[in-house]
């Protein structure tokens, strides 16, 4: 932002005849109101500008990025070193009681000095500092001007504090005084120090707020006092401290829910700290921590400690804005064909080594319940034709409230009781094993997933996997990967009186899927076991910001057929 004053006088005492005889250029306030003598001067504070994200790597090296455990959820401290894009800076803003004193210098001597306040509209010269700055035509003067952060050391040297840097500003210029008459000055008030803040991006809504502190490492890092020298324009430090668990405290995201990362596609919801000012010369920024103590993202309150931003220094410069980027990624639970559960970085796919790696083969969607990586696609419900239209199983109802309430696709699949009289064939067999004229495709291939794409890469099989049986999901099962996995709006599902599409992040159970080498679920038909007409079977579609759960395919068509197990 930058905030700017009306070019004034500077007022003096010195009288007119004294400036036109003498090479001596004043700043008074001349009672000639058309033709002004003197130094005139105009004044900009000028702003921070838009955040860079700061670079965690070393030189010449590629940028970094170091993923944090914090629960159910990994943080990855982005710090890159291309800075972020620029924007236009705010509008200005009218200054009022601004407080500055300006110098002028020549090789390093002090040859004068004004003190007093802008107001807005005129100069008032404080009543203990000298009215005029009294300088030589035709040479150059090194003038600064800074406001009251900084205490004045002698002539050559300024003292700023921590406590002060936010809104310490300084200005340095050389000018050549060429006019015996009006010759106005513009310093463009900067900022000396620098400010820092984090900013949580996700692939999801933030829902509420994000309690954190920050603090340091290791004691005595942070600059606390520095001296700047004038003639050098160099800083030194003084003293250090630390940051004793300061807040960081960040707000819940305010972009649309679903749709403004197209369900999940992109790191597009944020939730970004207060600033935090730093003094010049701090370098040792890479070893604060960010310590969690509330807010949801995911399943679980945030828990534990980012312990570092960076491993390598990391310099702030004067008059820069920082923002250090932390992507928040949900922790998937996988089945594994041992029985256990666990995460991606237990496989291979996140990178354990493969004497120790567990095998995945299914994704957790609910305590106890995991839905297959893998699909079987073109299959379908019955094998039949339109003339076998019937209500094969025991349960049908077209009440969408009822179907949701449905979970019984263990039972349609592997309890024979489920088959009504129109079931061709033995009607003994359940619906998984049966493999005579006008069987039902579906719940066959999802009973017998195991042998199908988890015998050829495991042997010996299990003993846990060979009495546990996949199955055809009812068309209530599926709220878990919708809730579970992909954060859906379970108040518009509870709701809901008719077919149709609900918000969620189906791209959550996308990535979790193929993450760890599973077929893609996205943009498909999925049957379920649940029958709603003698015609129609419930099925499920993922759409990339709602999942659809509609009847309007013929049993005898061809659809995707996702497996569902309970271990």
């Amino acid at each position: 932002m930058k905030t700017t004053t009306k070019s004034i006088l500077v007022a003096c005492g010195l009288m007119a005849m004294l400036a036109s005889c003498s090479n001596d250029i004043n700043t008074p306030n001349s009672g000639n109101k058309e033709q002004p003598q003197g130094l005139q001067f105009s004044f900009t504070e000028e702003g921070y500008g838009e955040d860079e994200v700061l670079s965690r790597a070393a030189a010449n090296k590629a940028p970094q990025t170091e993923t944090v455990d914090l629960g159910d959820c990994e943080a990855e401290v982005s710090m890159e070193s291309e800075p972020a894009e620029k924007h236009p800076r705010a509008a200005t803003r009218a200054i009022t009681n601004k407080h500055y004193t300006i110098r002028a210098y020549q090789a390093g001597v002090k040859k004068a000095e004004i003190r007093g306040t802008f107001n807005g509209t005129n100069f008032i010269a404080d009543a203990d500092s000298p009215q005029d700055m009294q300088l030589n035509k035709g040479e150059a003067y090194e003038f600064i001007a800074f406001n009251d952060n900084f205490t004045p050391s002698g002539d050559n040297e300024l003292i700023i504090t921590r406590d002060k840097v936010a809104t310490a500003y300084m200005c340095r210029k050389n000018v050549y005084i060429d006019q015996y008459k009006k010759q106005q000055i513009n310093f463009e008030m900067k900022h000396v120090g620098s400010r820092l803040r984090t900013q949580f991006v996700c692939q999801k809504h933030i829902p509420n707020n994000i309690t954190a502190t920050l603090d340091t490492k290791l004691n005595n890092i942070i600059p606390t006092k520095e001296t700047y020298n004038i003639n050098t324009e160099s800083y030194t430090i003084n003293s250090l401290g630390s940051l004793v668990a300061v807040p960081n405290n960040s707000p819940a995201s305010t972009e649309p829910k679903f749709t403004a990362s197209n369900g999940g596609q992109t790191f597009a919801y944020t939730s970004t700290s207060n600033y935090h000012y730093f003094l010049p010369e701090s370098k040792n920024m890479g070893f604060i921590k960010i310590t969690f103590n509330a807010g949801t993202i995911f399943w679980k309150p945030l828990t534990g400690v980012i312990p570092w931003l960076s491993f390598n220094p990391i310099s702030m410069k004067p008059n820069k804005s920082y923002v250090v980027k932390i992507k928040l990624k949900p922790k998937f639970r996988y089945l594994f064909s041992d029985g256990t559960t666990g995460f991606r970085s237990e496989t291979t796919y996140g990178g354990a080594p493969a004497a120790t790696a567990k095998t995945p083969i299914g994704l957790v969607i609910e305590s106890g319940i995991a839905m297959s990586l893998k699909s079987i696609e073109n299959d379908q419900w019955l094998e039949g034709t339109n003339a076998d239209y019937r209500q094969y199983n025991r349960n049908m109802s077209n009440n969408f409230q009822t179907l949701m309430s449905w979970e019984n696709g263990y039972d349609e699949t592997w309890n024979a009781a489920n088959n009504t009289v129109n079931v061709k064939g033995n009607k003994a067999i359940p619906k998984g094993d049966q493999t005579n004229t006008g069987n039902f495709p579906a719940f066959y291939h999802a009973g017998h997933y195991t042998g199908y794409f988890i015998s050829p890469i495991i042997s010996p099989l299990p003993l846990w996997l060979q009495n546990t049986k996949w199955y055809l999901p009812a068309f209530g099962e599926w709220k878990y990967p919708f809730n579970t996995v992909a954060f859906g709006d379970m108040t518009a599902l509870s709701g809901a009186t008719d077919y149709g599409g609900l918000s969620c992040y189906s791209y959550f159970i996308e990535n979790a899927i193929t993450a760890v080498g599973g077929t893609s679920i996205m943009s498909k038909n999925h049957w379920t076991s649940s029958q709603n007409h003698p015609a129609e079977a419930g099925q499920v579609q993922i759409n990339p910001t709602n999942m659809n759960w509609n009847r309007y395919r013929w049993i005898v068509q061809r659809n995707s057929v996702r497996a569902f197990i309970r271990y």
